[in-house]
């Protein structure tokens, strides 16, 4: 009867054994998942320029770095031009080449987009801060 009860405990202490080894494994999974999404969450260092403009005008964004990118409206009038580091822009409207309005000092942060929107009427565009 003794040989039974003490293969009963060594059976109990294996299966308790088992479940907190899983369990352990499975909190430093976790833990381990949750560490990388926050580094990489962290590591959002590009930002974006959008907004309104004609479908006809090519926007260009310059940084004072010496980037310079180049968007176009889609049929709805919006624009985005994407993965632009941080820093200040000038962000121009061009037609047919030639540049119809511009909006210096555009300043971009981290993972946070700047709305520049363009007007044109009877062949006079402005450039203003979006909302």
């Amino acid at each position: 009867m003794k040989i039974f009860q003490t293969s009963e405990v060594n059976r109990h202490q294996k299966h308790t054994f088992r479940f907190a080894s899983k369990l352990i494994s499975t909190i430093a999974v976790g833990a381990l998942g949750a560490m990388t999404f926050s580094a990489a969450h962290a590591q959002a260092t590009s930002s974006s320029i959008d907004g309104k403009a004609p479908t006809d005008g090519t926007i260009t964004v310059h940084s004072d770095t010496g980037l310079t990118r180049h968007g176009t409206a889609n049929s709805n009038g919006r624009y985005t031009i994407s993965s632009l580091r941080p820093g200040t822009y000038l962000v121009s409207l061009e037609k047919d080449g030639k540049t119809v309005a511009s909006l210096p000092g555009v300043p971009l942060f981290a993972g946070k987009a700047f709305e520049v929107d363009f007007a044109c009427d009877n062949d006079q565009c402005t450039a203003a801060p979006g909302h």
